[in-house]
């Protein structure tokens, strides 16, 4: 393997890292639903948030685990314990079946390390 190689993986092991400095035990599927919510966010004031479906078709996973996953994100888990507090999920007021998915000022932090990391 050659040094560019090497400084790929070296790059990825930082960005594992900064989700493992939250919480040991976060996983492949909790940090692709935090990528899948970063990439998706509003750049300007006049578009909306990702909803939990559009997530899950982006991310490659069901809607009922997308959905549980981005509970372990939020400011409290499934279990009401302490989360991430990397998003923020709120219910649309023009459709009440319909969740949106926001970053929280520490999810957008992350996404600006990981993008500082990457480069």
């Amino acid at each position: 393997m050659n040094s560019r190689s090497n400084r790929k993986l070296h790059t990825l092991m930082r960005v594992n890292e900064l989700f493992l400095a939250e919480r040991s035990e976060i996983n492949a599927n909790l940090m692709n639903t935090f990528y899948a919510a970063a990439m998706t966010q509003p750049m300007a004031v006049d578009q909306e948030s990702p909803t939990i479906k559009e997530l899950s078709e982006l991310a490659g996973v069901n809607y009922r685990t997308l959905s549980r996953n981005l509970r372990y994100l939020t400011y409290r888990d499934r279990k009401n314990k302490p989360g991430l507090d990397f998003v923020i999920v709120e219910t649309n007021p023009d459709n009440r079946r319909e969740k949106r998915v926001f970053l929280t000022d520490k999810g957008e932090q992350l996404r600006e390390d990981i993008l500082l990391l990457i480069g």
